[in-house]
């Protein structure tokens, strides 16, 4: 008995360690895709044009302006890992409420699970390094749940004071970190609410309404925004996604949760799919003889925010994905973790461990191949040789000229319109041959392979001079020449 609490104390002080190594990796490539490039170049803009651009896009500016912060402390320009790191230190922060919040809350055995499995779900490897807002509101939401159950068993004077303000900006933070992560913070208060009355701990609904009306009072001024953006988003965007939800639609949401949706590895995404369903039987089973549904409870805040996603997808505008359910994949973690601690079998635990660490280093090498993509040297080592101050780069939409954030001094068109809430820099829209006639220097033109620049034909000829593969990308470059 002795050796087993030895060997699980050398994983509750080892892991954190672990994660840092592996999730590191993602802080040290310069490698950007679109969503990431989006985010370097709205923190290289003006305060006043970041909270501008956010008010007429998605996402309220918090994350931006902590981004900013440390974008500007990690001294700026176009090398991008530091603002990768500020994903990776969430994680890291992330793990550490883990390794002592759940130890804490349950033991140190699903302390330790809970970091196993954190670590070795694939989707924390995709977002771990994400230049997005997702890693900070997975840390402030797990927080908040935490933080929510610690209250509910129970807590007095001086300390339970603390907890409600801690659960109190946890909360304002997490609501102000992502659309769909207010609404996940909406589902958890409205949960925490029923445990409050069915379990009849009146003493806990003064605070708690204080706490829930304070958050209400600090997101409020945005909330008035997030109507107007999905009336505009409504408006001017109502093909933003192929389809409305069907199972296909399901599909995508489980190779996002499980695996990773732009680049899905089958064999993963059904081995997660198979250990939720497995582990979410002995965590049932936990559940009930602990009388403990904290796991549930929270796994179901991630059911009931993907089911606001659907339906608003379906009834209003297509607008969700799966990762915008990431923030409370920290409950999936713990049910995951109760699941395991429940398990008496050492060959059925050895077979879980196995499967698991087998299914999530293929996506980690995966995910690795993408951090590590040479096509951004090919990229660069084109616009050194080729492309000089005077000359300018047409792309027929946004995602094709995002590379521009490498080389922001460049002049870039957008053929025929411009995004309102575009953060890129010195792109404007074309819509008039004098605006190419202008320029002194050669016109280039760069868009995804199978496309060609044939609206320009009436004006230019065209050479093809560039093509190269990056992360999800098959690009070309043209160059044109005035007929």
């Amino acid at each position: 008995m002795k050796k087993k609490l030895c060997s699980c104390h050398f994983w509750w002080n080892a892991l954190p360690f672990v994660g840092a190594l592996v999730w590191g990796a993602f802080c040290i490539s310069n490698n950007l895709w679109y969503d990431e490039a989006y985010s370097a170049s709205m923190v290289s803009r003006s305060w006043y044009d970041l909270i501008y651009i956010t008010a007429v896009d998605d996402h309220s500016p918090f994350y931006y302006v902590l981004l900013k912060i440390f974008y500007h402390l990690g001294g700026g320009g176009t090398h991008f890992q530091v603002l990768k790191l500020m994903s990776v230190l969430f994680m890291i922060g992330y793990l550490l409420l883990g390794k002592f919040y759940v130890k804490k809350l349950f033991d140190e055995k699903v302390s330790v699970y809970f970091m196993f499995f954190s670590i070795t779900m694939p989707i924390m490897a995709v977002q771990a390094g994400n230049v997005r807002m997702y890693a900070a509101a997975l840390f402030f939401m797990t927080l908040a749940g935490l933080t929510a159950y610690d209250l509910y068993r129970g807590a007095e004077g001086a300390q339970s004071k603390k907890k409600w303000f801690l659960f109190f900006c946890a909360g304002a933070c997490t609501v102000y970190c992502h659309t769909f992560a207010m609404i996940q913070m909406v589902w958890i208060y409205l949960l925490f609410l029923g445990a409050i009355l069915i379990h009849k701990k009146y003493k806990l609904l003064k605070p708690y309404f204080i706490s829930g009306i304070s958050v209400a009072l600090v997101f409020s001024p945005w909330l008035l925004v997030t109507l107007h953006q999905m009336q505009l988003r409504m408006a001017n965007d109502p093909g933003s996604a192929d389809s409305f939800p069907t199972i296909y639609t399901f599909m995508d949401y489980c190779k996002e949760w499980f695996s990773a949706v732009e680049t899905p590895i089958p064999v993963v995404m059904f081995c997660g799919m198979g250990i939720t369903i497995f582990l979410g039987y002995y965590a049932v089973d936990w559940m009930r003889r602990k009388k403990n549904y904290a796991p549930g409870i929270g796994v179901s805040a991630i059911g009931l925010t993907a089911l606001t996603g659907a339906l608003i997808s379906y009834y209003i505008n297509p607008c969700f994905l799966g990762r915008y359910a990431f923030p409370g994949f920290g409950s999936l973690a713990l049910l995951y973790a109760v699941g395991m601690s429940n398990i008496d079998s050492k060959k059925i635990k050895t077979a879980v461990i196995v499967l698991v660490i087998g299914s999530f280093s293929l996506q980690y090498l995966s995910e690795l191949e993408l951090e590590f993509d040479p096509g951004l040297e090919t990229y660069e080592e084109f616009i050194e040789e080729n492309v000089g101050e005077d000359d300018c780069i047409i792309g027929p939409y946004g995602h094709t000229i995002f590379l521009n954030v490498y080389h922001p001094e460049l002049q870039y068109f957008l053929y025929g319109y411009k995004l309102y809430s575009l953060p890129f820099v010195n792109t404007d829209a074309f819509t008039q041959w004098p605006q190419l006639e202008e320029r002194s220097g050669n016109i280039w033109y760069i868009c995804f392979e199978g496309d060609t620049p044939s609206n320009m034909e009436e004006r230019y000829d065209y050479e093809e001079v560039l093509s190269f593969h990056y992360m999800y990308y098959d690009f070309v470059i043209y160059k044109l020449t005035h007929k």
